[in-house]
């Protein structure tokens, strides 16, 4: 096995030659990445696939498009993503995972069954990555995976076409928040122009990503307002959504994972949670930190990561059991907040 991280992101031009070499001798590769994809891992995976096909490999996405958010059904059709069957991979002679920290997180929908001897990539910038692959580029500093792979793509050569430059453009842009968060460095920004230069459809990224939203969608919204509280000493607000709200409003779980940014946004605020059942008796939180609060160790407390300033969970229960332990747990963690739990100013 071997683990790859460049500690400065800012410079870093180039993917270790190892990643290079394992790509350029592949000959049939899966992609994939985390369940209930968001942009990064969407676009990653996406336009990997692409630029290994234009450079001959026999590629396939891992990626079911059921599992995809309305809003990100647009790279979806714009790159004409097309999720991989079963028999399509079983001649693969690399895996690679991408935006994914944990094996158990992949999405891949039964095909490691019969994949259990194939070489594992592992390509991710999660702070809490557990190195499950032979090769390990993990880099933290990195604003987005879609960020290491534009890396990846310049040390192969690959010529960056407006379509998978639209693509990449979205995973950076999505991942730092049209590069507002601590997580924007100098390298993503310049990632960014290069993007732009190559024809990224950078206004019209930024409309499906964040001003577009079906009526549904506004629906679980108002929901999520409704259902916001913050604690009496005004260090942490949090709100929850059910399974019903979401079916009701005929969204899916993967249109809530955002709307964090609901309870995020009140003023004052150290960090704040969103409760979803997105099917009955699973429980997703998503933890956000404000002001270079770390998530991570809250997050960790039950099973999940991420980043340090952005993370998740899952349990299994009803809300009524669990947000009043997740919710203790987080007065405390607030109450006690010190060095351990600052963010670094680059990481998200």
């Amino acid at each position: 096995m071997t683990t790859s991280s460049d500690p400065d992101i800012s410079s870093a031009t180039a993917a270790p030659p190892d990643i290079c070499a394992a790509l350029r001798a592949a000959q049939e590769v899966v992609l994939m990445s985390h369940v209930t994809p968001d942009a990064d891992a969407l676009a990653s995976a996406g336009a990997l696939w692409l630029a290994l096909r234009e450079m001959g490999k026999r590629a396939h996405l891992v990626m079911p498009a059921g599992t995809v958010s309305r809003r990100l059904e647009y790279l979806v059709r714009l790159a004409d993503l097309r999720p991989a069957h079963a028999d399509d991979v079983r001649a693969a002679d690399l895996i690679v995972a991408l935006d994914t920290a944990k094996e158990k997180r992949l999405s891949d929908h039964g095909h490691l069954a019969v994949l259990t001897r194939v070489p594992v990539m592992n390509i991710d910038h999660h702070a809490t990555n557990t190195n499950f692959g032979r090769w390990n580029w993990i880099v933290p500093q990195a604003s987005s995976t879609s960020e290491l792979v534009y890396l990846i793509l310049r040390s192969l050569g690959c010529a960056v076409s407006p379509v998978l430059a639209t693509l990449l453009y979205a995973g950076l842009h999505t991942d730092t928040q049209g590069f507002s968060l601590s997580n924007t460095t100098p390298r993503s920004l310049q990632v960014g122009h290069d993007l732009a230069a190559a024809g990224a459809r950078v206004a019209e990224v930024c409309e499906r990503m964040h001003r577009s939203r079906s009526r549904g969608e506004f629906e679980l919204m108002r929901i999520v307002y409704d259902n916001t509280r913050v604690s009496e000493d005004g260090r942490v607000a949090w709100s929850h959504v059910t399974h019903d709200d979401i079916v009701r409003t005929g969204c899916t779980a993967a249109d809530i994972d955002d709307q964090v940014e609901i309870p995020r946004s009140i003023e004052g605020i150290t960090l704040a949670i969103l409760f979803s059942e997105g099917e009955p008796g699973k429980i997703r939180m998503n933890f956000r930190g404000e002001g270079g609060t770390s998530v991570l160790a809250l997050a960790s407390e039950f099973g999940g990561g991420g980043h340090h300033a952005a993370a998740g969970a899952r349990l299994s229960g009803s809300l009524d059991e669990i947000m009043p332990r997740v919710l203790a747990a987080a007065a405390t963690y607030a109450a006690n907040l010190g060095v351990a739990t600052v963010a670094p100013a680059c990481t998200h």
